[in-house]
């Protein structure tokens, strides 16, 4: 099959697409985005360059998570942020493997004694000091 036929087919799907969809130049999202650069760059944007925008930026949500707890720490003269999120995991085991998330029994092993450890040699000399 030639290139043409593969760009035109995939042009049929992208107008179907578009079908699909509320006009792009309407769209919210597509105006949240475009309004931080200027608006003769936003210009020379085509309709299928903000849909694929759109598509590749409105595929990311924000899961709601059961213990949600997000923090800004003052530190000096910095400020740090602590985020600490709690729920199911729900990506598939094979995604966790390929990045390297993946971890058996070892790993929380190590995990726990990392936090363990600390809480210990702190009751231990909060115990001698009694």
């Amino acid at each position: 099959m030639a290139l043409a036929e593969l760009d035109e087919r995939k042009g049929a799907s992208t107008k179907a697409a578009f079908k699909d969809d509320k006009k792009i130049s309407t769209d919210l999202f597509i105006k949240h985005y475009f309004e931080r650069i200027s608006p003769e760059v936003a210009a020379t944007f085509t309709d299928d360059q903000k849909h694929a925008i759109k598509q590749m930026f409105g595929a990311r949500g924000y899961a709601k998570h059961p213990v949600e707890i997000r923090r800004s720490i003052p530190f000096g003269r910095n400020r740090f942020y602590l985020i600490f999120l709690l729920g199911r995991e729900r990506r598939a085991y094979d995604r966790l493997k390929t990045e390297g998330q993946a971890s058996g029994y070892v790993a929380y092993a190590l995990a726990s004694a990392f936090w363990l450890a600390p809480a210990i040699m702190l009751a231990v000399i909060i115990h001698f000091l009694n």
